[in-house]
């Protein structure tokens, strides 16, 4: 009997110890993952970013994405101000000839061209940004292009977006609901980690600023 007893007072403090346990260890686990994860969506935008700059538009095919990356070339350019003879504010004073009134300019100098990988990307491997930096991790990251009408203005829009129940996939199946379901001004609320949006100009994400590495957001 005694022995019974102190099998169940082992029992239920094992229970206990577990259930404080259990909600610290799914908390790191937790933030280890999304900070990776958020780290992984910030280059994702950063390389759409760039194809966008150059190209004019962003890409939802990750190999094309890739393609441009590993070939484009950015101008490094040299800014300088100068100025000229301003003719149509001469034409309306009647002068003519060199003198008279003087405009100030901006001359753009093309000083050469530079590699957009070796510059930005260098190490990265760009068409891996749709796994999941967790070993085992289902499913991918989703990436999305749309056009959005801003009055008469067609915009180019992207979002990529990391489901929280495939990078939770291992863990206690109560805890992970819970967090699906989260709003906290702390919190990444909502189902998905995101980054920025098919239905307004964005490229914003949605994590707080303890998920992001100090220089992004």
């Amino acid at each position: 009997m005694i022995l019974v007893l102190l099998a169940l007072i082992g029992f239920f403090a094992y229970k206990l110890y577990q259930s404080i346990a259990e909600p610290v260890r799914f908390e790191a686990v937790k933030e280890e993952r999304y900070k990776d994860v958020v780290a992984q969506l910030i280059t994702l935008r950063d390389a759409e970013s760039a194809h966008k700059t150059i190209v004019g538009k962003y890409t939802d095919d990750i190999d094309a994405l890739a393609r441009f990356i590993d070939t484009a070339k950015f101008a490094l350019i040299q800014k300088r101000d100068s100025s000229v003879v301003d003719e149509e504010k001469n034409r309306r004073y009647g002068l003519s000839g060199s003198g008279g009134y003087l405009k100030e300019i901006t001359i753009v100098d093309t000083l050469g061209f530079k590699s957009v990988k070796d510059s930005l990307f260098t190490g990265v491997d760009i068409r891996s940004l749709l796994n999941y930096p967790i070993e085992g991790a289902p499913g991918k990251i989703e990436l999305a292009t749309d056009t959005f009408i801003d009055g008469e203005n067609v915009l180019s829009v992207f979002e990529a977006k990391a489901s929280k129940e495939d990078i939770l996939f291992d863990q206690p199946e109560r805890l992970v609901k819970a967090e699906l379901e989260v709003k906290a001004v702390e919190a990444i609320d909502g189902p998905t980690i995101k980054v920025g949006s098919l239905t307004e100009v964005t490229t914003s994400g949605n994590w707080p600023r303890q998920y992001a590495p100090s220089r992004s957001n």
